[in-house]
């Protein structure tokens, strides 16, 4: 739920990803092919190219295929406009999508994963999506997301900045919407959304069905922020986390200021090496903004320890 920070190095290694399959191991030009069989084709990376030129000649920006897979979102959004308004220039036969297709089919995905170093859904927060060794190889939990769908962007099969990993249910979820949704990669919902605790009656101590988890929304971005947690539905799966909320409640009754700074003293040094440590011990989540994506429900826990004043 914070902004995913893609850096230089990733956008190298995923390029460079991209392009090995026109270079050999010595970097010699070599033809990228497929050969099933009913569907057989060869191209070479100029060819490529100058498919790119030919359709998107019209475009202000010379596009060739090391541009398209590095395009960062604004980029990615004005070439996306740039197609849905010359449909007839820009379409593709089936054989030209499966250029695109093939090579998103060939990405090393948990490299790609591993290189962006997130380890929880961006996009709820929820679920981890971590990579894990089979073997001698790396598999993904996650699903790579084209947040601009593939079947209607071609193009964007490979762009860095159209594929998000997320977990499974959000992938599902999503399907092909994306004029009002959060960008994961050049947006924050943390900013404009607080997870609040309303409580029905007295037995909230003890008893999570007398609690409800609900939002506060920054008014100026109301449409977006409630449009992103319909989609995922957020509210309704965070509901059925009130157990954590319950025993946030109880900790704030007994982690006190005094009992805390008494913690960290007696073990400062050993346990823990600062104070957001011994926090964390106590919420069961990560307390600062930048480690949000650590861990599902971090913020959720961070915002209702910040309502009962536990952090």
């Amino acid at each position: 739920m914070i902004k995913v920070i893609v850096s230089s190095k990733t956008i190298e290694n995923f390029k460079a990803q991209i392009l090995s399959n026109f270079y050999d191991k010595k970097g010699k030009d070599k033809i990228f092919k497929k050969n099933e069989k009913n569907n057989k084709w060869t191209i070479s990376l100029l060819e490529i190219n100058k498919l790119l030129k030919d359709k998107l000649k019209s475009y202000p920006k010379e596009i060739d295929l090391e541009k398209l897979i590095t395009l960062d979102y604004k980029e990615l959004c004005g070439l996306k406009d740039f197609i849905d308004n010359n449909k007839d220039l820009t379409e593709l036969t089936e054989t030209q999508k499966d250029y695109f297709y093939t090579l998103y089919k060939r990405l090393k995905k948990p490299e790609y994963i591993k290189d962006l170093d997130i380890t929880v859904c961006p996009y709820c927060n929820r679920n981890y999506i971590f990579n894990f060794k089979k073997i001698d190889s790396l598999e993904a939990t996650a699903q790579l997301d084209h947040f601009f769908d593939k079947s209607t962007y071609p193009y964007f099969s490979v762009t860095i900045f159209n594929l998000v990993p997320s977990c499974q249910t959000c992938n599902q979820r999503k399907s092909k919407k994306t004029d009002v949704i959060y960008h994961p990669f050049s947006e924050s919902l943390n900013d404009d959304v607080k997870f609040k605790l309303k409580l029905k009656d007295s037995k909230f101590y003890y008893d999570k069905n007398s609690l409800k988890i609900v939002t506060e929304v920054n008014k100026n971005k109301e449409k977006v922020v409630n449009s992103h947690i319909e989609t995922f539905n957020i509210q309704n799966l965070y509901n059925e986390h009130k157990d954590i909320v319950l025993e946030l409640i109880q900790k704030a009754q007994i982690y006190n200021e005094s009992y805390i700074d008494e913690l960290y003293q007696k073990y400062e040094g050993t346990l823990f090496k600062n104070r957001e440590d011994v926090l964390r011990h106590i919420t069961g989540g990560y307390i600062e903004d930048k480690d949000i994506n650590k861990r599902p429900l971090s913020k959720l826990i961070k915002d209702i320890s910040e309502e009962l004043d536990l952090i």
